[in-house]
């Protein structure tokens, strides 16, 4: 089936991305969603929120 990923996004784009998934035949694709901005971010901050996306990624990658 190929190699598994996951798609990454900030919570104001979370319509957008359900939207195109839903447009590319795929509703339920499961995505991340991280707290929004992540350019201004410290190094600890975003270091902090990649762990939670980390946590989140896990099952979508091992599911299967």
């Amino acid at each position: 089936m190929g190699k598994r990923a996951v798609v990454l996004c900030t919570q104001p784009f979370e319509v957008t991305a359900r939207n195109i998934a839903r447009v590319l035949g795929l509703p339920t694709y499961p995505f991340l969603k991280v707290q929004h901005p992540i350019g201004s971010c410290t190094l600890p901050e975003l270091k902090a929120r990649a762990e939670v996306a980390y946590q989140q990624a896990l099952p979508i990658l091992l599911e299967g």
